[in-house]
C-alpha cells in the first residue's frame, strides 16, 4: 500500500494528512515558515498550492533536497540554513502568517522556549501547526498554551498528534 512503511504509518502519508488538515484553516495565500523543514515534505506542497514558503533547517544537504523537490514540483521555496532557535534573529515580527513546527518539539529541552523562538516572526493572530508523536502531545499542548496560543483544531493521526493553534 502506498505511503505506508512495513513498520506502520509512513511519514509521507503523515505529511500529506497534516497538510490536508492545515489547508482547511488557510483561507488566503499565506507566508509560511517551515521550521526544521528538512527536505520540504510539508513546505513544498504548500508552495504548490500558491503559498510563499520559507524552509528553515540547520542541514544544508536537506535544504538542497528541498530545493530539488520544489524544482521537480515546478514551484519556488526560500531556504535558510540555521537552527530553529535563530528565527528571532533571522526574521522580523509579522514576516509569516503560518509557522510549521513539525516533528521537532519533542526533541527540545525547553519546548516553551523553542515555541517562543519560532513564533517570534509570526504575525499576531497567525497559525502555528504542531505535529509530533502521540506521547508528546500533552507537552506540545502545554507549551502552546504557555505561549498564549488558542487551540483551533486537534487531529489524531496513527501514532501522532497534529495541533493547529492561533497565536
Amino acid at each position: 500500500m502506498t505511503g505506508f512503511a512495513v513498520e506502520g504509518f509512513g511519514a509521507s502519508t503523515r505529511h500529506r494528512l497534516a497538510g490536508a488538515n492545515l489547508v482547511r484553516h488557510l483561507t488566503t495565500r499565506a507566508r509560511v515558515l517551515d521550521v526544521a523543514g528538512g527536505r520540504g515534505e510539508d513546505g513544498v506542497p504548500l508552495a504548490a498550492l500558491g503559498h510563499e514558503v520559507t524552509i528553515l533547517d540547520p542541514a544544508g544537504a536537506m535544504l538542497a533536497d528541498a530545493l530539488a523537490h520544489a524544482y521537480v514540483r515546478g514551484v519556488t521555496v526560500n531556504v535558510v540554513q540555521a537552527a530553529a532557535e535563530d528565527a528571532p534573529d533571522l526574521f522580523l515580527a509579522a514576516d509569516f502568517d503560518v509557522v510549521l513546527c513539525h516533528e521537532l518539539l519533542h526533541y527540545a529541552e525547553d519546548p516553551a522556549a523553542l515555541l517562543r523562538a519560532v513564533t517570534a516572526p509570526l504575525r499576531c493572530g497567525g497559525l502555528l501547526s504542531l505535529l509530533g508523536p502521540l506521547p508528546s502531545a500533552a507537552q506540545a499542548r502545554d507549551a502552546a498554551v504557555d505561549l498564549g496560543a488558542e487551540i483551533v483544531a486537534r487531529y489524531r493521526l496513527p501514532g501522532h498528534f497534529h495541533l493547529i493553534t492561533r497565536v
